[in-house]
């Protein structure tokens, strides 16, 4: 009711003029008496009933946003025209106030309004009788009273019910919308946690399989060092793989804790995604493969924005894993700067003896692409001139969304 009440409070005017209108109408052609033979209508000047009605019709234009305001004063001047003789224009503007108290007002105003109806209706049905001792006349009167004030009354309590109805349905699929994506939260949570299961049990424990193996490799290689027989490569190569076994491990718990958080908690920092800073744990694992890398990093990755961070470190550590098993022992060269708002990558290394396969279409370099493409950047990875590269770009910006 308040909102149809503030949408269409500018419409009350037009009414209030239409109704002026066709009262002035009436005044002019004269069809405007009303039981002449009870009391009779008193000389009064049009224009004094024009004037009347002019006022009655400038209260009318609040009829929307003060019906109870605008019916009281209405009715007020109503019976200033029923005492000089009730007159036809007055009771149509009469009849639209009240119309509008049922269906704007409150709900206890609506009653109040229905109860004074009915009383008004009985009321002047005895007047008439009392004044006339005539049963038709004083019948005829109660039906026009009860066509003027019964009928809006009852048009507008129907309208209201309507209103009602359609709010309550309206609030019904609000709550009905509320448990959805209660629902659909409900689904991901459970998702995410037979996720972060899924992980745990079948990948982390190959890695933590694999560490241990290694550990106890380790101590095979330091026994027989011990012994005079020493392998540094072989003990480099295992320590190469207990380390990376150890990293994606870690990395593996990161997936888990962030899996579990969900959106509603805040991880634990130590289980924060990888960064550029730890770059030289998959350096070192390339360089005990036989692999020379040389890098070269311009840029404070201290500074990057925690999702470019994690990124760059992604797809530098998908092209690494490429070149080693594309180009086992071929040197690799590889730089990270920050050049014009946007973080460079790009890494190269000798084309392999396996370049027909067709490379470029594998998910690694997918899942690369979409990565830098999430950002709003582009990686390219392509042969040139006799090595192939791998070229991203990551744009960078500030907290406040402007380029650095």
């Amino acid at each position: 009711m308040t909102r149809s009440r503030s949408v269409g409070k500018w419409n009350d005017p037009l009414i209030a003029i239409g109704l002026f209108a066709i009262g002035v109408l009436l005044y002019l052609v004269g069809l405007y008496k009303m039981w002449t033979d009870v009391g009779g209508v008193a000389d009064v000047p049009v224009g004094v009933r024009i004037g009347m009605l002019a006022l009655l019709c400038a209260i009318d234009s609040f009829r929307r946003v003060r019906p109870a305001t605008a019916l009281a004063a209405g009715a007020v001047i109503v019976a200033v025209d029923a005492a000089l003789g009730p007159t036809l224009p007055m009771w149509l503007v009469l009849s639209d106030l009240t119309y509008a108290a049922v269906l704007y007002g409150t709900a206890r105003l609506g009653r109040v309004v229905c109860s004074l109806t009915a009383v008004t209706v009985a009321a002047l049905t005895a007047l008439v009788y009392l004044s006339t001792r005539d049963v038709r006349a004083a019948a005829g009167a109660g039906v026009v009273t009860a066509l003027f004030f019964g009928t809006p009354v009852w048009w507008a309590l129907v309208i209201r019910r309507q209103v009602e109805l359609t709010e309550a349905e309206r609030e019904r699929s609000r709550v009905h919308e509320a448990l959805a994506a209660l629902d659909r939260e409900a689904a991901v949570a459970h998702e995410r946690a037979t996720m972060a299961r899924d992980l745990h049990d079948v990948i982390a424990s190959h890695l933590s399989a694999i560490a241990i193996h290694s550990e106890a490799a380790l101590s095979t290689a330091t026994l027989s060092s011990e012994r005079g027989e020493p392998d540094d490569g072989l003990r480099e190569m295992i320590g190469a793989i207990r380390s990376s076994s150890l990293a994606g491990l870690s990395e593996m718990r990161s997936m888990i804790e962030l899996l579990h958080a969900g959106g509603c908690e805040t991880p634990d920092p130590r289980s924060s995604p990888p960064r550029l800073t730890e770059l030289p744990v998959l350096l070192n694992a390339a360089r005990a493969t036989g692999s020379a890398v040389d890098v070269a990093i311009d840029v404070d990755a201290a500074e990057l924005p925690s999702v470019v961070d994690h990124t760059a470190y992604r797809i530098t550590q998908e092209a690494l894993t490429n070149a080693l098993k594309h180009a086992p022992g071929a040197p690799i060269s590889m730089s990270i700067s920050l050049q014009h708002n946007a973080l460079q990558i790009d890494i190269r290394n000798p084309i392999g003896p396996d370049i027909s396969s067709p490379r470029a279409r594998t998910r690694g370099l997918a899942n690369m692409r979409h990565r830098a493409e999430l950002l709003g950047g582009s990686l390219d990875a392509l042969p040139v001139d006799g090595e192939w590269t791998v070229c991203a770009q990551l744009p960078v910006h500030t907290p406040n969304g402007t380029d650095r």
